[in-house]
Protein backbone atom coordinates (compact mmCIF):
# COMPACT_ATOMS: atom_id res chain seq x y z
CA UNK A 1 0.00 0.00 0.00
CA UNK A 2 2.86 2.84 0.66
CA UNK A 3 4.42 1.97 -2.70
CA UNK A 4 1.22 1.77 -4.45
CA UNK A 5 0.24 5.66 -2.84
CA UNK A 6 3.34 7.30 -2.52
CA UNK A 7 4.49 9.72 -5.11
CA UNK A 8 7.23 8.74 -8.18
CA UNK A 9 10.07 10.86 -5.46
CA UNK A 10 9.12 8.09 -2.83
CA UNK A 11 9.28 5.48 -5.32
CA UNK A 12 12.84 6.67 -6.78
CA UNK A 13 14.40 7.26 -3.60
CA UNK A 14 13.52 3.70 -2.13
CA UNK A 15 14.24 2.05 -5.23
CA UNK A 16 18.39 3.83 -4.80
CA UNK A 17 17.86 2.92 -1.59
CA UNK A 18 17.49 -0.40 -2.18
CA UNK A 19 20.12 -1.04 -5.04
CA UNK A 20 22.61 0.10 -2.35
CA UNK A 21 21.38 -1.05 0.92
CA UNK A 22 20.57 -4.59 -0.17
CA UNK A 23 24.22 -4.99 -2.18
CA UNK A 24 26.13 -3.20 0.29
CA UNK A 25 24.13 -5.13 3.46
CA UNK A 26 24.32 -8.68 1.39
CA UNK A 27 28.24 -7.79 0.18
CA UNK A 28 28.98 -7.25 4.54
CA UNK A 29 27.42 -10.26 5.86
CA UNK A 30 28.92 -12.87 3.31
CA UNK A 31 32.31 -10.70 4.11
CA UNK A 32 32.14 -11.12 7.87
CA UNK A 33 30.68 -14.61 7.13
CA UNK A 34 34.01 -15.73 5.05
CA UNK A 35 36.11 -13.38 7.67
CA UNK A 36 34.55 -15.33 10.59
CA UNK A 37 34.99 -18.61 8.74
CA UNK A 38 38.17 -18.27 7.81
CA UNK A 39 39.42 -17.29 11.39
CA UNK A 40 38.13 -20.13 12.62
CA UNK A 41 39.71 -22.41 10.04
CA UNK A 42 42.52 -21.01 11.29
CA UNK A 43 42.22 -20.84 15.17
CA UNK A 44 41.41 -24.38 14.44
CA UNK A 45 44.17 -25.48 12.63
CA UNK A 46 46.69 -23.65 15.61
CA UNK A 47 44.74 -25.64 17.80
CA UNK A 48 44.76 -28.66 16.58
CA UNK A 49 48.85 -28.58 15.76
CA UNK A 50 49.46 -27.56 19.98
CA UNK A 51 47.29 -30.02 20.92
CA UNK A 52 49.09 -32.77 18.67
CA UNK A 53 52.81 -31.41 19.76
CA UNK A 54 51.12 -31.90 23.74
CA UNK A 55 49.95 -35.43 22.62
CA UNK A 56 53.55 -35.67 21.33
CA UNK A 57 55.03 -34.48 24.55
CA UNK A 58 52.48 -36.65 26.49
CA UNK A 59 53.01 -39.85 24.57
CA UNK A 60 56.75 -39.74 24.44
CA UNK A 61 55.98 -39.32 28.73
CA UNK A 62 53.60 -42.85 27.85
CA UNK A 63 56.75 -44.12 26.11
CA UNK A 64 59.58 -43.15 29.01
CA UNK A 65 57.37 -44.49 31.32
CA UNK A 66 56.47 -47.56 29.36
CA UNK A 67 60.25 -48.00 29.16
CA UNK A 68 61.24 -47.75 32.38
CA UNK A 69 58.52 -50.14 34.15
CA UNK A 70 60.10 -52.56 31.52
CA UNK A 71 63.41 -51.87 33.17
CA UNK A 72 61.66 -53.33 36.70
CA UNK A 73 60.09 -55.53 35.14
CA UNK A 74 63.09 -57.39 33.74
CA UNK A 75 65.32 -56.79 36.81
CA UNK A 76 66.84 -59.50 38.37
CA UNK A 77 67.63 -58.40 41.99
CA UNK A 78 64.11 -56.83 42.10
CA UNK A 79 62.42 -60.18 40.92
CA UNK A 80 64.49 -62.29 43.40
CA UNK A 81 63.53 -59.55 46.65
CA UNK A 82 59.89 -60.07 46.18
CA UNK A 83 60.92 -63.76 45.89
CA UNK A 84 62.45 -63.76 48.82
CA UNK A 85 60.36 -65.48 52.18
CA UNK A 86 58.29 -62.52 54.43
CA UNK A 87 60.53 -63.95 57.26
CA UNK A 88 63.60 -62.91 56.00
CA UNK A 89 63.84 -59.24 57.40
CA UNK A 90 67.16 -58.73 57.68
CA UNK A 91 67.43 -59.50 53.61
CA UNK A 92 64.84 -57.50 52.69
CA UNK A 93 65.78 -54.51 54.25
CA UNK A 94 69.36 -54.90 53.00
CA UNK A 95 68.11 -55.43 49.65
CA UNK A 96 65.43 -53.14 49.41
CA UNK A 97 68.01 -50.05 50.55
CA UNK A 98 70.81 -51.10 47.70
CA UNK A 99 67.53 -50.68 45.20
CA UNK A 100 66.29 -47.94 45.92
CA UNK A 101 69.89 -46.43 45.59
CA UNK A 102 70.70 -48.46 42.50
CA UNK A 103 68.00 -48.40 40.53
CA UNK A 104 64.77 -46.65 42.03
CA UNK A 105 66.56 -43.13 42.90
CA UNK A 106 68.84 -43.56 39.94
CA UNK A 107 66.68 -43.94 37.08
CA UNK A 108 64.57 -41.30 38.33
CA UNK A 109 67.31 -38.40 37.54
CA UNK A 110 68.45 -40.49 34.38
CA UNK A 111 65.19 -38.78 33.08
CA UNK A 112 65.69 -35.28 34.14
CA UNK A 113 62.41 -33.99 32.18
CA UNK A 114 60.19 -36.58 33.95
CA UNK A 115 58.95 -35.88 37.57
CA UNK A 116 57.33 -39.26 38.63
CA UNK A 117 57.55 -41.51 41.71
CA UNK A 118 57.47 -44.80 41.79
CA UNK A 119 55.75 -47.37 43.94
CA UNK A 120 56.25 -51.50 43.93
CA UNK A 121 54.52 -53.67 46.18
CA UNK A 122 55.14 -57.16 46.45
CA UNK A 123 53.05 -59.82 47.29
CA UNK A 124 55.42 -61.45 49.85
CA UNK A 125 54.90 -57.94 51.49
CA UNK A 126 57.94 -55.70 50.56
CA UNK A 127 57.26 -52.29 49.42
CA UNK A 128 59.47 -50.18 47.89
CA UNK A 129 58.45 -45.93 47.27
CA UNK A 130 60.46 -42.99 45.68
CA UNK A 131 61.02 -40.77 48.56
CA UNK A 132 58.59 -42.34 50.74
CA UNK A 133 59.47 -44.20 54.02
CA UNK A 134 55.82 -44.02 55.78
CA UNK A 135 53.46 -46.94 56.08
CA UNK A 136 53.08 -49.54 53.62
CA UNK A 137 49.97 -49.11 51.69
CA UNK A 138 49.35 -53.05 51.94
CA UNK A 139 48.49 -55.31 48.27
CA UNK A 140 45.61 -56.45 49.91
CA UNK A 141 43.92 -53.26 50.07
CA UNK A 142 45.17 -52.68 46.42
CA UNK A 143 43.86 -55.82 45.50
CA UNK A 144 39.87 -54.25 46.30
CA UNK A 145 40.42 -51.51 43.99
CA UNK A 146 38.01 -51.77 40.76
CA UNK A 147 41.10 -51.39 37.92
CA UNK A 148 42.65 -54.40 39.90
CA UNK A 149 41.38 -57.12 37.65
CA UNK A 150 42.08 -55.57 34.82
CA UNK A 151 45.35 -55.26 35.30
CA UNK A 152 45.47 -58.95 36.18
CA UNK A 153 43.99 -59.58 33.08
CA UNK A 154 46.66 -57.59 31.23
CA UNK A 155 49.22 -60.21 32.31
CA UNK A 156 52.10 -57.81 32.68
CA UNK A 157 50.67 -54.96 30.56
CA UNK A 158 50.79 -51.78 31.20
CA UNK A 159 47.41 -49.66 32.21
CA UNK A 160 47.27 -46.39 32.87
CA UNK A 161 44.30 -44.95 35.38
CA UNK A 162 43.84 -41.68 37.38
CA UNK A 163 43.92 -41.82 40.81
CA UNK A 164 43.88 -45.45 41.42
CA UNK A 165 44.61 -45.01 45.56
CA UNK A 166 43.93 -42.45 47.77
CA UNK A 167 46.14 -44.21 49.84
CA UNK A 168 49.03 -43.47 47.51
CA UNK A 169 48.88 -39.64 47.79
CA UNK A 170 51.27 -39.40 50.59
CA UNK A 171 53.83 -41.06 47.53
CA UNK A 172 53.06 -38.19 45.21
CA UNK A 173 52.31 -35.65 47.74
CA UNK A 174 49.69 -34.21 45.41
CA UNK A 175 45.87 -34.89 45.87
CA UNK A 176 45.45 -36.22 41.93
CA UNK A 177 48.11 -38.29 39.91
CA UNK A 178 48.02 -41.21 37.26
CA UNK A 179 49.07 -43.97 37.23
CA UNK A 180 50.85 -46.71 34.80
CA UNK A 181 50.23 -49.99 36.66
CA UNK A 182 51.05 -53.42 35.79
CA UNK A 183 52.25 -56.56 37.37
CA UNK A 184 55.44 -57.87 38.02
CA UNK A 185 55.82 -61.85 37.38
CA UNK A 186 58.30 -64.31 37.77
CA UNK A 187 59.83 -65.65 34.63
CA UNK A 188 60.24 -69.68 35.30
CA UNK A 189 57.19 -69.53 36.11
CA UNK A 190 55.19 -66.95 35.35
CA UNK A 191 53.10 -65.79 38.63
CA UNK A 192 52.82 -62.60 39.92
CA UNK A 193 54.90 -61.60 42.85
CA UNK A 194 54.06 -57.86 42.45
CA UNK A 195 52.52 -54.25 41.31
CA UNK A 196 54.84 -52.11 39.64
CA UNK A 197 52.91 -48.36 39.69
CA UNK A 198 54.88 -45.59 37.84
CA UNK A 199 52.76 -42.20 39.50
CA UNK A 200 52.82 -38.57 37.45
CA UNK A 201 51.30 -35.79 39.51
CA UNK A 202 48.67 -33.71 38.19
CA UNK A 203 50.83 -30.52 38.21
CA UNK A 204 53.00 -32.57 36.12
CA UNK A 205 50.71 -32.93 33.12
CA UNK A 206 49.40 -29.69 33.55
CA UNK A 207 52.59 -28.03 32.71
CA UNK A 208 52.49 -30.22 29.42
CA UNK A 209 49.87 -28.15 27.88
CA UNK A 210 49.76 -24.61 30.64
CA UNK A 211 52.41 -22.74 27.92
CA UNK A 212 49.65 -23.02 24.78
CA UNK A 213 46.62 -21.76 26.85
CA UNK A 214 45.45 -18.28 25.56
CA UNK A 215 43.60 -15.87 27.31
CA UNK A 216 39.99 -16.90 28.03
CA UNK A 217 40.82 -20.54 27.31
CA UNK A 218 40.90 -23.29 28.99
CA UNK A 219 42.14 -27.05 28.64
CA UNK A 220 41.50 -30.78 30.26
CA UNK A 221 42.40 -33.62 29.84
CA UNK A 222 40.42 -37.16 30.25
CA UNK A 223 41.04 -40.53 30.08
CA UNK A 224 39.19 -43.86 27.92
CA UNK A 225 36.46 -44.00 30.74
CA UNK A 226 35.80 -39.86 30.57
CA UNK A 227 37.49 -39.01 33.82
CA UNK A 228 39.10 -36.15 34.00
CA UNK A 229 42.80 -36.54 34.88
CA UNK A 230 44.19 -32.71 34.48
CA UNK A 231 42.51 -29.22 33.63
CA UNK A 232 42.86 -25.72 33.88
CA UNK A 233 40.30 -25.66 36.40
CA UNK A 234 41.47 -27.80 39.14
CA UNK A 235 38.11 -28.59 40.66
CA UNK A 236 37.07 -30.56 37.64
CA UNK A 237 39.75 -32.88 38.07
CA UNK A 238 38.35 -36.65 39.02
CA UNK A 239 35.23 -35.31 38.30
CA UNK A 240 33.23 -37.19 34.74
CA UNK A 241 33.20 -35.66 31.48
CA UNK A 242 30.91 -38.51 30.48
CA UNK A 243 27.59 -36.16 31.78
CA UNK A 244 28.65 -33.32 29.67
CA UNK A 245 25.83 -32.98 26.66
CA UNK A 246 28.22 -32.72 24.41
CA UNK A 247 30.60 -35.78 25.47
CA UNK A 248 29.36 -38.01 22.93
CA UNK A 249 30.41 -35.83 20.03
CA UNK A 250 34.18 -36.61 21.22
CA UNK A 251 33.36 -39.83 19.57
CA UNK A 252 32.31 -38.60 16.50
CA UNK A 253 34.55 -38.11 13.27
CA UNK A 254 36.17 -34.89 13.34
CA UNK A 255 38.52 -33.08 15.68
CA UNK A 256 36.90 -29.91 16.61
CA UNK A 257 32.98 -28.67 16.83
CA UNK A 258 30.67 -25.72 18.17
CA UNK A 259 28.83 -26.07 21.56
CA UNK A 260 27.11 -23.71 24.32
CA UNK A 261 28.79 -24.55 27.88
CA UNK A 262 28.10 -22.26 30.80
CA UNK A 263 26.07 -19.99 28.98
CA UNK A 264 28.78 -19.57 26.40
CA UNK A 265 29.59 -20.47 22.56
CA UNK A 266 32.63 -22.35 22.83
CA UNK A 267 35.22 -23.86 20.01
CA UNK A 268 35.90 -27.20 20.99
CA UNK A 269 38.89 -28.56 19.60
CA UNK A 270 40.44 -32.06 21.10
CA UNK A 271 43.22 -34.80 20.10
CA UNK A 272 42.91 -37.92 20.89
CA UNK A 273 45.94 -40.15 22.30
CA UNK A 274 46.70 -43.67 20.56
CA UNK A 275 49.15 -45.03 23.92
CA UNK A 276 47.51 -43.93 27.08
CA UNK A 277 43.50 -43.73 25.45
CA UNK A 278 43.13 -39.75 26.95
CA UNK A 279 42.31 -37.02 25.32
CA UNK A 280 43.19 -33.52 25.26
CA UNK A 281 40.79 -30.59 24.51
CA UNK A 282 41.04 -27.18 24.48
CA UNK A 283 38.13 -24.79 24.89
CA UNK A 284 38.26 -21.62 22.89
CA UNK A 285 35.24 -18.57 23.53
CA UNK A 286 33.96 -17.49 20.28
CA UNK A 287 33.82 -14.22 21.38
CA UNK A 288 37.22 -13.84 22.69
CA UNK A 289 38.10 -16.13 19.30
CA UNK A 290 36.39 -13.11 16.66
CA UNK A 291 37.61 -10.34 18.83
CA UNK A 292 39.27 -9.19 15.05
CA UNK A 293 35.66 -10.13 13.65
CA UNK A 294 33.90 -7.68 16.17
CA UNK A 295 36.13 -4.98 14.74
CA UNK A 296 35.66 -5.74 11.52
CA UNK A 297 32.33 -5.69 11.93
CA UNK A 298 31.81 -2.36 13.45
CA UNK A 299 34.53 -1.29 10.35
CA UNK A 300 31.49 -2.73 8.06
CA UNK A 301 29.09 -1.18 10.15
CA UNK A 302 30.69 2.02 10.21
CA UNK A 303 31.45 1.91 6.28
CA UNK A 304 27.71 0.34 5.48
CA UNK A 305 26.11 3.84 6.61
CA UNK A 306 28.44 6.30 6.11
CA UNK A 307 27.90 4.85 2.08
CA UNK A 308 24.18 4.26 3.14
CA UNK A 309 23.86 8.29 4.28
CA UNK A 310 25.81 9.33 0.87
CA UNK A 311 23.71 7.68 -1.10
CA UNK A 312 20.15 8.59 0.64
CA UNK A 313 21.52 11.98 -0.12
CA UNK A 314 22.56 11.39 -3.70
CA UNK A 315 19.45 9.40 -4.07
CA UNK A 316 17.23 12.23 -3.38
CA UNK A 317 18.97 14.86 -5.14
CA UNK A 318 18.45 12.42 -8.19
CA UNK A 319 14.34 11.61 -7.27
CA UNK A 320 13.97 15.15 -6.61
CA UNK A 321 15.32 16.43 -10.18
CA UNK A 322 13.25 13.42 -11.98
CA UNK A 323 10.39 13.67 -9.90
CA UNK A 324 9.43 17.80 -9.51
CA UNK A 325 9.07 18.42 -13.48
CA UNK A 326 6.46 15.68 -12.95
CA UNK A 327 4.90 17.10 -10.17
CA UNK A 328 4.53 20.06 -12.44
CA UNK A 329 3.16 18.34 -15.07
CA UNK A 330 0.59 16.44 -12.49
CA UNK A 331 -0.87 19.86 -11.25
CA UNK A 332 -1.36 21.05 -15.04
CA UNK A 333 -3.13 18.28 -15.64
CA UNK A 334 -5.27 18.72 -12.42
CA UNK A 335 -6.26 21.80 -13.51
CA UNK A 336 -6.57 20.81 -17.02
CA UNK A 337 -9.09 18.26 -15.09
CA UNK A 338 -11.10 20.89 -13.69
CA UNK A 339 -11.70 22.52 -16.84
CA UNK A 340 -9.03 25.00 -17.15
CA UNK A 341 -8.11 24.79 -20.56
CA UNK A 342 -5.41 27.97 -20.24
CA UNK A 343 -2.65 25.88 -18.15
CA UNK A 344 0.25 25.08 -20.52
CA UNK A 345 3.24 23.69 -18.22
CA UNK A 346 6.56 25.08 -18.28
CA UNK A 347 8.63 21.84 -17.80
CA UNK A 348 11.62 22.29 -19.99
CA UNK A 349 13.88 19.66 -21.66
CA UNK A 350 14.95 17.36 -24.24
CA UNK A 351 14.52 13.84 -22.10
CA UNK A 352 11.06 12.13 -22.05
CA UNK A 353 9.26 14.50 -19.49
CA UNK A 354 10.30 17.37 -21.51
CA UNK A 355 8.87 16.10 -24.66
CA UNK A 356 5.59 14.89 -22.50
CA UNK A 357 5.28 18.40 -21.58
CA UNK A 358 5.42 20.00 -25.02
CA UNK A 359 2.94 17.08 -26.45
CA UNK A 360 0.75 18.00 -23.17
CA UNK A 361 0.70 21.46 -23.93
CA UNK A 362 -0.51 20.51 -27.46
CA UNK A 363 -2.78 18.22 -26.54
CA UNK A 364 -4.22 21.30 -23.62
CA UNK A 365 -4.34 23.42 -27.21
CA UNK A 366 -6.45 21.70 -29.21
CA UNK A 367 -8.75 20.41 -26.33
CA UNK A 368 -9.21 24.29 -26.27
CA UNK A 369 -9.96 24.46 -30.04
CA UNK A 370 -12.26 21.61 -30.07
CA UNK A 371 -14.12 22.82 -27.25
CA UNK A 372 -14.83 25.99 -28.34
CA UNK A 373 -16.06 24.75 -31.60
CA UNK A 374 -18.18 22.35 -29.94
CA UNK A 375 -19.60 25.31 -27.51
CA UNK A 376 -20.52 27.36 -30.75
CA UNK A 377 -21.86 24.23 -32.46
CA UNK A 378 -23.88 23.54 -29.63
CA UNK A 379 -25.05 27.40 -29.25
CA UNK A 380 -26.34 27.24 -32.94
CA UNK A 381 -28.19 24.07 -32.63
CA UNK A 382 -29.81 25.54 -29.33
CA UNK A 383 -30.82 28.83 -31.08
CA UNK A 384 -32.12 27.38 -34.29
CA UNK A 385 -34.74 24.66 -31.63
CA UNK A 386 -35.80 27.74 -29.67
CA UNK A 387 -36.33 29.26 -32.52
CA UNK A 388 -38.25 26.30 -33.62
CA UNK A 389 -40.07 25.84 -29.89
CA UNK A 390 -40.83 29.05 -30.17
CA UNK A 391 -42.36 29.20 -33.74
CA UNK A 392 -44.77 26.43 -32.35
CA UNK A 393 -45.79 28.10 -29.60
CA UNK A 394 -46.73 31.17 -30.94
CA UNK A 395 -48.07 29.65 -33.81
CA UNK A 396 -50.46 27.58 -31.02
CA UNK A 397 -51.65 30.75 -29.36
CA UNK A 398 -51.91 33.21 -31.83
CA UNK A 399 -54.47 30.17 -33.85
CA UNK A 400 -56.46 29.82 -30.24
CA UNK A 401 -56.58 33.48 -29.89
CA UNK A 402 -57.80 34.28 -33.31
CA UNK A 403 -60.29 31.77 -32.85
CA UNK A 404 -61.39 33.59 -29.24
CA UNK A 405 -62.04 36.75 -31.03
CA UNK A 406 -63.61 34.89 -33.93
CA UNK A 407 -66.48 33.54 -32.03
CA UNK A 408 -66.51 37.03 -29.89
CA UNK A 409 -67.69 38.63 -32.94
CA UNK A 410 -71.06 37.36 -32.79
CA UNK A 411 -71.37 38.06 -28.86
CA UNK A 412 -69.25 41.20 -27.66
CA UNK A 413 -69.12 44.99 -27.76
CA UNK A 414 -66.28 46.30 -30.10
CA UNK A 415 -65.34 47.55 -27.07
CA UNK A 416 -64.78 44.18 -25.57
CA UNK A 417 -63.29 43.13 -28.69
CA UNK A 418 -60.68 45.84 -28.89
CA UNK A 419 -59.91 45.34 -25.35
CA UNK A 420 -58.55 41.73 -26.20
CA UNK A 421 -56.67 42.91 -29.24
CA UNK A 422 -54.72 45.51 -27.78
CA UNK A 423 -53.68 42.77 -24.86
CA UNK A 424 -53.04 40.75 -28.14
CA UNK A 425 -50.96 43.36 -29.11
CA UNK A 426 -49.01 43.48 -26.20
CA UNK A 427 -48.92 40.05 -25.71
CA UNK A 428 -47.18 39.52 -29.22
CA UNK A 429 -44.85 42.48 -29.22
CA UNK A 430 -43.25 41.08 -26.09
CA UNK A 431 -42.97 37.65 -27.05
CA UNK A 432 -42.16 37.92 -30.85
CA UNK A 433 -39.48 40.62 -30.06
CA UNK A 434 -35.42 39.71 -30.52
CA UNK A 435 -35.11 40.88 -27.02
CA UNK A 436 -33.35 38.00 -25.01
CA UNK A 437 -35.04 34.98 -24.33
CA UNK A 438 -35.01 35.67 -20.64
CA UNK A 439 -36.93 38.02 -18.69
CA UNK A 440 -37.69 38.76 -15.56
CA UNK A 441 -40.22 37.17 -13.19
CA UNK A 442 -42.58 40.54 -13.39
CA UNK A 443 -42.23 40.71 -16.83
CA UNK A 444 -43.55 36.84 -17.14
CA UNK A 445 -46.73 37.68 -15.12
CA UNK A 446 -47.23 40.85 -16.85
CA UNK A 447 -47.23 38.91 -20.08
CA UNK A 448 -49.32 35.97 -18.45
CA UNK A 449 -52.13 38.87 -17.21
CA UNK A 450 -52.65 40.03 -20.92
CA UNK A 451 -53.22 36.46 -22.11
CA UNK A 452 -55.56 35.79 -19.38
CA UNK A 453 -57.23 38.82 -20.48
CA UNK A 454 -58.17 37.44 -23.48
CA UNK A 455 -59.24 34.10 -22.08
CA UNK A 456 -61.42 36.13 -19.37
CA UNK A 457 -63.10 37.98 -22.46
CA UNK A 458 -63.52 34.46 -24.41
CA UNK A 459 -65.14 32.66 -21.59
CA UNK A 460 -67.69 35.26 -21.33
CA UNK A 461 -66.76 35.59 -17.03
CA UNK A 462 -66.87 32.15 -16.43
CA UNK A 463 -62.78 31.89 -16.05
CA UNK A 464 -61.07 33.24 -13.05
CA UNK A 465 -57.33 33.48 -12.57
CA UNK A 466 -55.83 34.12 -9.48
CA UNK A 467 -52.39 34.82 -8.92
CA UNK A 468 -50.57 34.50 -5.66
CA UNK A 469 -46.96 35.22 -6.29
CA UNK A 470 -43.67 36.07 -3.47
CA UNK A 471 -42.60 39.71 -3.81
CA UNK A 472 -38.91 38.90 -3.69
CA UNK A 473 -38.68 36.60 -7.09
CA UNK A 474 -40.43 39.18 -9.28
CA UNK A 475 -36.94 40.36 -10.04
CA UNK A 476 -35.32 36.69 -10.48
CA UNK A 477 -35.32 36.09 -14.08
CA UNK A 478 -37.37 33.30 -16.17
CA UNK A 479 -37.97 31.89 -20.10
CA UNK A 480 -40.16 34.18 -22.17
CA UNK A 481 -43.40 32.47 -22.40
CA UNK A 482 -43.16 29.83 -19.83
CA UNK A 483 -46.07 29.83 -18.12
CA UNK A 484 -48.38 31.04 -20.33
CA UNK A 485 -48.77 26.95 -21.98
CA UNK A 486 -49.56 26.28 -18.84
CA UNK A 487 -52.37 28.70 -17.92
CA UNK A 488 -53.99 27.62 -21.67
CA UNK A 489 -53.52 23.87 -21.35
CA UNK A 490 -55.93 24.23 -17.93
CA UNK A 491 -58.24 26.72 -19.64
CA UNK A 492 -58.31 24.31 -22.93
CA UNK A 493 -58.27 21.27 -21.34
CA UNK A 494 -59.90 21.65 -18.15
CA UNK A 495 -61.98 24.90 -17.29
CA UNK A 496 -63.64 24.53 -20.91
CA UNK A 497 -65.54 21.17 -20.62
CA UNK A 498 -67.16 21.62 -17.35
CA UNK A 499 -70.06 23.85 -16.54
CA UNK A 500 -70.07 26.82 -14.49
CA UNK A 501 -66.68 28.89 -13.66
CA UNK A 502 -63.38 27.99 -13.32
CA UNK A 503 -60.78 29.03 -11.22
CA UNK A 504 -57.25 28.63 -12.06
CA UNK A 505 -54.51 29.59 -9.18
CA UNK A 506 -51.28 30.83 -10.44
CA UNK A 507 -48.34 30.72 -7.35
CA UNK A 508 -45.02 31.14 -7.28
CA UNK A 509 -42.09 30.84 -4.55
CA UNK A 510 -38.55 29.16 -3.39
CA UNK A 511 -37.64 26.49 -2.59
CA UNK A 512 -33.86 25.61 -2.14
CA UNK A 513 -32.37 27.44 -4.51
CA UNK A 514 -35.37 26.74 -6.95
CA UNK A 515 -37.92 28.90 -8.70
CA UNK A 516 -41.15 26.78 -8.16
CA UNK A 517 -44.41 27.81 -10.14
CA UNK A 518 -47.60 25.65 -10.10
CA UNK A 519 -50.76 26.32 -12.23
CA UNK A 520 -53.73 24.64 -10.49
CA UNK A 521 -57.39 24.25 -11.88
CA UNK A 522 -60.49 22.99 -10.37
CA UNK A 523 -61.23 21.66 -14.07
CA UNK A 524 -62.48 18.39 -14.79
CA UNK A 525 -58.95 16.50 -13.90
CA UNK A 526 -57.40 13.66 -15.70
CA UNK A 527 -59.59 10.95 -16.61
CA UNK A 528 -59.35 7.42 -16.67
CA UNK A 529 -57.33 7.53 -19.89
CA UNK A 530 -54.31 8.49 -17.82
CA UNK A 531 -54.76 5.90 -14.68
CA UNK A 532 -57.56 6.68 -11.76
CA UNK A 533 -55.64 7.21 -8.68
CA UNK A 534 -52.34 6.36 -9.82
CA UNK A 535 -49.86 8.83 -9.40
CA UNK A 536 -46.75 7.37 -10.59
CA UNK A 537 -46.00 8.20 -14.37
CA UNK A 538 -49.14 10.91 -14.28
CA UNK A 539 -46.56 13.02 -15.62
CA UNK A 540 -44.77 10.77 -18.41
CA UNK A 541 -48.73 9.19 -19.74
CA UNK A 542 -49.58 13.17 -19.86
CA UNK A 543 -46.51 14.05 -21.46
CA UNK A 544 -46.43 11.64 -24.24
CA UNK A 545 -50.51 11.75 -25.42
CA UNK A 546 -51.94 14.08 -28.24
CA UNK A 547 -52.93 16.92 -25.92
CA UNK A 548 -49.88 17.10 -23.96
CA UNK A 549 -47.53 18.83 -26.80
CA UNK A 550 -47.59 22.53 -25.22
CA UNK A 551 -46.70 20.63 -21.85
CA UNK A 552 -43.69 18.95 -23.64
CA UNK A 553 -42.50 21.90 -25.73
CA UNK A 554 -42.28 23.65 -22.06
CA UNK A 555 -40.33 20.70 -20.56
CA UNK A 556 -38.09 21.30 -23.16
CA UNK A 557 -37.38 24.15 -23.08
CA UNK A 558 -36.90 23.78 -19.35
CA UNK A 559 -34.39 21.25 -19.84
CA UNK A 560 -32.67 22.61 -22.57
CA UNK A 561 -31.57 25.90 -20.57
CA UNK A 562 -31.51 25.09 -17.19
CA UNK A 563 -30.04 21.15 -17.64
CA UNK A 564 -32.45 17.92 -17.36
CA UNK A 565 -32.91 17.27 -13.75
CA UNK A 566 -36.09 20.10 -14.13
CA UNK A 567 -38.87 18.22 -15.44
CA UNK A 568 -42.48 18.98 -15.20
CA UNK A 569 -44.89 17.80 -12.43
CA UNK A 570 -48.31 16.79 -13.31
CA UNK A 571 -50.19 16.17 -9.97
CA UNK A 572 -54.17 15.59 -9.66
CA UNK A 573 -55.56 18.36 -7.37
CA UNK A 574 -57.39 18.51 -4.44
CA UNK A 575 -60.25 19.73 -5.96
CA UNK A 576 -60.69 17.41 -8.07
CA UNK A 577 -58.60 19.44 -11.06
CA UNK A 578 -55.38 19.32 -12.71
CA UNK A 579 -51.78 20.77 -10.54
CA UNK A 580 -48.92 21.58 -13.07
CA UNK A 581 -45.62 22.29 -11.14
CA UNK A 582 -42.53 23.58 -12.74
CA UNK A 583 -38.99 24.27 -11.29
CA UNK A 584 -35.66 26.33 -12.23
CA UNK A 585 -32.55 27.31 -11.10
CA UNK A 586 -32.42 31.19 -8.62
CA UNK A 587 -30.43 33.74 -10.93
CA UNK A 588 -30.72 37.09 -11.67
CA UNK A 589 -27.79 37.33 -14.32
CA UNK A 590 -26.81 34.53 -16.97
CA UNK A 591 -23.45 34.23 -15.42
CA UNK A 592 -25.19 33.08 -12.12
CA UNK A 593 -27.26 30.66 -14.68
CA UNK A 594 -23.91 29.01 -16.50
CA UNK A 595 -21.79 28.29 -13.03
CA UNK A 596 -24.87 26.05 -11.74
Amino acid sequence: MFIKKSSVQHKLLLAFCCLVLFPLGLFGYVSLAITKQSIEQQVVAGKLKSLGLISQKLDIMASDLTAISNIYFSNEDLRSLLLSPPDNQAYQERAKKQFLTKMIVSYRYAYTWLDYYTSIIGLNGIELHTFYDGGKIGIESLKQEPWYTQVTELNGGVAWYADPSPKLIPTVNEDHYVSAIRLIKDFENNAAIGLLMINIGEQFLYKQYSDALQPGEYMLLFDAQGKIVSATDKAKVDQSLSAAPYYERFAGGGEYFNSRIDGKDMLVTYHRMESTGWTIVCYTPVDTLLQNVEKTKWLHLILFASVLILSIIVSYVIARKLSVPIRKLYASMKKVERGDLSVRSDVQGSDEIGELAKRFNQMVARIGELRDHVIEEQEMKRRVELQNLQSQINTHFLYNTLASIRSMLLSRTPEAIDSVIVSLVKLLKKTLSAESEYITIAEEIDNLQNYVNIQSARQDEKLQVEFHIEEEILHKKTLKLLLQPLVENAIFHGIEPQEGTGVIEVRGWTEHDQICFSVTDNGVGIGAAYGDGEESGLTEQVLSSANGLGLRNVQHRIQLHFGSKYKIDIRRADQGGTSVVLRWPVFTRIEELKRT
